[in-house]
């Protein structure tokens, strides 16, 4: 009997550790994710016809090659040439810098540009080419799936800087140090595919902010799958376009770069050809080894689950039975002389269905004009509509010159249930009533109510959706 139960605690402590370690593989797959910050800089435009220089824009990019020296930076068009984006600012002279501190700037230019997507390569000046970071993998639209964990990285405007936000003139000695390490890196998930003016982007909930845009989006093995804008298309809250243009602009200029799935398929051939059978990178299920450990991990987790409940099954036999007939309750001692008793099952009664409580989500509907026919959520009971990318979430095309950059906030007080408007426009918003909100103003709508901007054929409705 003794050994039977040794040999029972020695399967549950060698099911324990199958557990243990199969876990500890499955975590492994994410350390790597910090690794990934060794490729991205922080991109800095600055104004040259004034003294000091002034800082114009800002951004994140990342080290796109295959070996070391590195030549180009990819990034978001928007960061290096935001003249494009806002025609009604005055283009100033500036230059391009790979900021890494105060007194360490690498110059480049604009190499190739692809203005539609909101990309710009940019090419690092021949005596200032990089050493010492590590480029990432760049995979495809192919290798990540809506519900999918994704990684921003990059340099948020509010990361390690010297000054409030929102500023006025910044000048070179107002940044700390934009070190690889210094990158933040932000977790979400990748909630949904769409395409926009025929790009393709993902939408997601990773944290990101101004500063971000030209970063990675990278997929659970720190491969590229994306590069962050901040501009807000469709229902995107938070978006990125598809690293597949950037791969195809790198493609067809002779520019080598390190590519997801040509290296998985050379490293998984060389191992199964080059190493010993007994060394090859093959898990015991003949599965790559984190999927053989991860199912091997949830396997002995079962059967540790089942071990417990036995465990917990012959402790109450063996507890019943080491009770003298003589202590049982009078119930007890009947019971056990007249043998097994057959009772008739009861019906079990019926179950109460409850209608499920959902929380109110606050959208505004596109009811005529440019987004006709589409529902935006309110992220953060927040958005704000207007032609800058930099300054709001829901964004004009720049033709659409009666939009103002800044046009309308709106936000929904969940205590109240109602939602408020404040203009910020030089055209004007408007009431259903045709009544024109004031600038600076809040005004109160509730669910159901209308308004439009500028033009009264771009035409809005709030709305409760529960």
């Amino acid at each position: 009997m003794k050994d039977c139960k040794l040999k029972f605690r020695i399967i549950v402590l060698f099911l324990i550790f199958c557990l243990v370690f199969g876990l500890s593989s499955s975590i492994s797959a994410q350390t790597a994710i910090p690794d990934t910050r060794n490729s991205v800089v922080r991109v800095v435009v600055y104004r040259t016809d004034t003294d000091p220089h002034e800082v114009i824009n800002m951004g994140t990019g990342f080290v796109v090659g295959d070996e070391e020296p590195f030549e180009f930076i990819a990034t978001n068009l928007h960061v290096v040439n935001p003249w494009l984006f806002l025609e009604d600012e005055e283009q100033v002279p500036v230059n391009i810098f790979v900021y890494r501190s105060t007194d360490d700037l690498v110059p480049t230019s604009i190499h190739v540009t692809l203005p539609r997507v909101d990309m710009a390569l940019l090419r690092i000046d021949p005596d200032h080419l990089l050493y010492g970071y590590e480029p990432m993998e760049l995979g495809s639209r192919d290798m990540v799936d809506v519900g999918d964990q994704v990684y921003a990285i990059g340099f948020p405007f509010a990361a390690g800087t010297q000054f409030p936000l929102p500023w006025g003139k910044i000048g070179m000695s107002d940044f700390s140090a934009a070190y690889p390490e210094d990158a933040t890196v932000t977790q979400g998930v990748l909630s949904k595919m769409l395409t926009y003016d025929g790009v393709g982007y993902y939408q997601m909930d990773a944290s990101v902010n101004p500063g971000n845009s030209g970063g990675p989006l990278v997929n659970e093995h720190g491969q590229v799958i994306g590069v962050v804008t901040l501009s807000m298309y469709a229902e995107g809250i938070h978006g990125a376009f598809q690293i597949d243009y950037l791969t195809d602009i790198l493609r067809s200029r002779g520019i080598e770069h390190k590519v997801a799935s040509e290296v998985s398929e050379e490293i998984e051939v060389t191992e199964v050809i080059d190493l010993p059978e007994d060394e090859a990178a093959v898990g015991p299920l003949g599965l790559d080894p984190g999927t053989s450990y991860l199912l091997f991990a949830l396997g002995a987790g079962l059967l540790l689950l089942i071990a417990l409940v036995l465990i917990l099954t012959r402790r109450k036999k063996a507890a019943t039975a080491a009770v003298p007939q003589s202590l049982r309750s009078p119930a007890q001692q009947a019971a056990s002389a007249a043998g097994p008793v057959t009772r008739a099952r009861q019906e079990p009664a019926p179950a109460v269905t409850q209608a499920k409580r959902r929380d109110p989500r606050p959208v505004i509907k596109g009811i005529a004009g440019h987004f006709a026919g589409q529902s935006l959520e309110l992220v953060d009971n927040q958005l704000i509509i207007g032609r800058d990318p930099r300054l709001a979430q829901l964004v004009y095309p720049q033709q659409k010159e009666e939009i103002s950059r800044k046009h309308l906030t709106i936000r929904f007080d969940e205590r109240t249930q109602k939602f408020t408007l404040t203009d910020s426009s030089s055209n004007g918003t408007y009431l259903s009533s045709n009544q024109k909100l004031n600038p600076g103003e809040t005004y109160y709508l509730n669910s159901g109510e209308r308004f439009y901007l500028a033009d009264p054929n771009e035409v809005f409705e709030v709305k409760v959706d529960s």
